[in-house]
């Protein structure tokens, strides 16, 4: 290891000790109920923000207790740490049970917010990688549950209605539904979500009908389940579809839509679960694709 990684280590250290730590601390950074411990000394340097907040003539200079609204505590945690040491490791990730792209967004937001342009970038290298491995998503399952879905647009409301600072979350999900070839336009809730940000369903058109998604936009058009998956009866019309991923060993064709028709999906109140279930333990493989068999 050079001098210069070990100094760089060295002073990551100092500032994983130092964060979250009462020792030395001078004042206070409160979200919601969650208050951390923090260092005017290092906070205010690193950040224009914070360094307004603590100096200027605020009430938070005198009380030195700043209480930061909008924002989530994993997303100002993860704007902490990275003021105290300068990385952001793993941090986001590890701080929550579960890591969603709505933490990552969060993140995002926060960085915005902060006006610290490194932190930012990061969280947009978080908001790729979280999509690529939806994508990479190989068991029998949902491309996206509802949960999913509503991260999308909460993405897709900040990047399309909040002004230019924002914008740079346009690409990451415009990518995602390039590369899942815009077949999530076939889900129904989806497109109910779809009628609530026209700014993000201007900005799809748009990219459906360029030239280089031309591939995309076909597969998507052909995309239609043939049968209901329950009664296997032709339907004109399907009152639910769902994206699914296929197993790992058939990387070319690494998604597949299924559907119930009215009918069907009348008589069940959770057809999404038990279309999974079904879906699971009778899949059979063909030569054109995947045959549900449900009797």
């Amino acid at each position: 290891m050079s001098v210069r990684d070990q100094t760089r280590e060295m002073m990551q250290r100092a500032g994983e000790e130092m964060f979250n730590n009462e020792l030395f601390s001078d004042a206070k950074v409160t979200v919601d109920d969650t208050t951390w411990p923090v260092h005017k000394s290092i906070l205010c340097p690193r950040s224009e923000y914070f360094k307004k907040a603590f100096t200027g003539p605020f009430s938070e200079a005198t009380t030195n207790h700043l209480t930061i609204e909008g924002h989530t505590a994993v997303a100002v945690r993860y704007v902490l740490y990275y003021l105290y040491t300068g990385e952001e490791g793993t941090m986001l990730a590890n701080s929550v049970d579960i890591f969603t792209i709505r933490h990552a967004v969060d993140a995002f937001v926060a960085a915005d917010y902060f006006d610290i342009k490194p932190l930012k970038e990061l969280a947009i290298w978080l908001i790729d990688q979280h999509l690529e491995s939806v994508q990479d998503y190989n068991s029998e399952g949902p491309l996206l549950d509802d949960n999913e879905l509503g991260y999308i647009f909460h993405a897709a409301r900040l990047a399309y209605s909040s002004g230019p600072n924002l914008e740079a979350l346009r690409k990451p999900i415009e990518q995602f539904m390039a590369d899942t070839d815009f077949l999530l336009t076939k889900d129904k809730l989806f497109m109910q979500e779809l009628n609530k940000v026209p700014e993000f369903a201007m900005a799809l058109i748009q990219v459906m009908s360029s030239p280089e998604n031309e591939k995309s936009m076909l597969a998507c058009c052909r995309a239609i389940p043939e049968q209901c998956i329950k009664c296997i009866s032709d339907a004109d019309e399907f009152a639910e579809t769902f994206l699914f991923a296929r197993p790992s060993h058939d990387p070319d064709n690494p998604r597949v839509l299924v559907g119930t028709c009215t009918e069907c999906f009348k008589q069940k109140q959770n057809m999404q679960k038990y279309i999974e279930e079904k879906f699971r333990s009778t899949r059979q493989e063909t030569r054109d694709g995947i045959n549900i068999n449900l009797q």
